[in-house]
């Protein structure tokens, strides 16, 4: 796709990269202290004093969440896990049965998983004797939402599904009254995603909605700030990413999968979704020059568990994603070539061009503190939200 974006965004910038992992300035938050080490890499190392990594301590962690959860509730199931059929949940309901614990696989079927992925959740549930609750979505609608994301030409367009998602483990976990949900999302592994490409939030999908969309949300599950303290504060869900719990290698566990669940890999970092590899692998790369491959292997490299000169090899090249899936997913989208090339070509924008829950947000810090301590709300959220 010649002559788009990103080389427009890039244009008259000297790239300045982190001195420790491969970040840099094309995350327009980031910022490196006299040595020229990135803020990212400074909120990995504080949250790394949440999820401490030395063998004893990380183990004694890992029993004391098992013991809580255990303790939570008497009921069939004892834990919400959310699967995708991806490596990282996959692995996380495995982990789950081996701890003893009761869980309920929660799946959100957006329209677009891949056939592999579908499958992955099929065999590793069934072989665990694991019951799976399916959310599909109303396909007309949440179409028209992702079509409105688009045109407000921002690069979070997966925003809608990971909305839904959260709204749905949130009313499952409540209507079985469960009190925790484990996710296999780990700033460890992976990194964590710059609010300016990813920022979450229900006010800023109603507002985007509101502005490009044509039809009324009437069944998309939407979850907002309001819901999201009510399922916190008053039934008290407690989100927890799990593998920031135990030893955790993503390649072994790719291994482990396929030798005891014939599970079957994807591709890329969240690839087992056909839309968020367009999205991640050539939609946001292509029109803003945002390459998430830069987020999900800083984090193996702050680890320890990656070389930088790798890092860089890999990224030196665009993202594995064939041309033809851009064609797929503007026919599914019912978008034709002019209104797609409309897309690419115009100004990008972000969340601060929208109405978002931000401000409301931020009166609440100390509040949200708080639960931080209490481990209410994970430390993650909190470094991603509030600059400090």
């Amino acid at each position: 796709m010649k002559g788009y974006i990103s080389s427009k965004v890039l244009e008259n910038k000297k790239t300045i990269v982190c001195s420790r992992c491969i970040l840099d300035n094309t995350v327009s938050e980031i910022s490196f202290d006299e040595n020229g080490v990135c803020s990212f890499c400074v909120k990995h190392d504080k949250l790394l004093k949440y999820y401490p990594q030395e063998d004893g301590k990380r183990e004694e962690k890992f029993k004391n969440l098992i013991y809580k959860i255990k303790n939570s509730g008497k009921g069939k199931y004892d834990v919400i896990v959310g699967v995708s059929g991806g490596v990282d949940s996959s692995f996380t309901l495995h982990k789950a049965v081996e701890a003893g614990l009761k869980p309920l696989a929660v799946y959100f079927d957006n329209g677009w998983g891949a056939e592999i992925a579908v499958k992955n959740i099929q065999k590793i549930t069934k072989k665990l004797n694991v019951d799976l609750f399916t959310f599909v979505v109303d396909w007309e609608e949440f179409k028209d939402i992702q079509r409105a994301f688009l045109k407000a030409s921002v690069p979070c367009i997966d925003i809608p599904t990971d909305l839904a998602i959260s709204s749905v483990l949130y009313k499952a976990a409540a209507k079985e009254n469960i009190k925790y949900i484990l996710s296999g999302a780990s700033f460890i592994t992976e990194g964590t995603v710059p609010k300016s490409w990813s920022f979450i939030d229900g006010a800023y999908l109603r507002n985007v909605y509101k502005l490009y969309g044509s039809k009324k949300i009437k069944k998309y599950p939407l979850i907002d700030l309001k819901s999201i303290f009510y399922y916190t504060f008053i039934k008290k869900i407690i989100q927890i990413p799990f593998t920031n719990y135990f030893n955790y290698d993503k390649k072994e566990a790719k291994k482990f999968l396929k030798n005891n669940y014939e599970w079957e890999d994807y591709g890329g970092h969240h690839y087992e979704n056909i839309y968020s590899k367009w999205g991640f692998g050539w939609y946001t790369y292509n029109k803003f020059g945002f390459d998430k491959r830069k987020v999900s292997l800083s984090g193996p490299i702050r680890m320890g568990k990656m070389k930088k000169s790798e890092a860089l090899k890999e990224i030196s090249s665009p993202p594995a994603v064939k041309k033809e899936i851009t064609a797929f997913v503007m026919k599914k989208l019912e978008i034709n070539n002019e209104e797609f090339k409309k897309i690419m070509e115009q100004k990008c924008r972000s969340y601060k061009d929208f109405k978002t829950g931000l401000d409301a947000l931020n009166k609440f810090k100390f509040i949200v503190k708080i639960a931080v301590k209490k481990g209410l709300i994970s430390p993650v959220v909190y470094e991603k939200f509030f600059d400090e």
